[in-house]
């Protein structure tokens, strides 16, 4: 898969998600083209090692995303774990990372 190279610009959208009581700002970039995601930005509004740390996830998942990779796909791939006050059975996102993907997730599914 190449790589593709995006408009300068484009089409994006932010939404406020929570992770384990911890704030994240998510910004979704498009491809105008296509409508489809393919760059992300994520901002941790009270700073900290946890926004260098998404700074780098947001840089590989934009890598992942222009090279073709769905959010579906990176979704399945990474970890889950349960989710004590949801019904039985119910998972969420192990990590950060994980609930910036739901987020794009959120964003491309009707």
């Amino acid at each position: 898969m190449t790589r593709s190279t995006l408009p300068q610009r484009r089409p994006n959208i932010t939404r406020s998600i929570e992770w384990q009581g911890r704030a994240l700002d998510v910004t979704i970039g498009f491809d105008p083209a296509t409508g489809e995601p393919r760059e992300v930005f994520v901002n941790v509004p009270k700073g900290g090692d946890m926004q260098a740390a998404l700074a780098d996830a947001s840089v590989l998942l934009s890598v992942a995303l222009q090279h073709g990779i769905s959010p579906a796909e990176l979704g399945k791939s990474l970890g889950r774990v349960p989710v004590l006050w949801a019904e039985e059975g119910a998972t969420g996102p192990a990590s950060p990372v994980g609930a910036v993907v739901e987020a794009i997730l959120a964003e491309v599914r009707p």
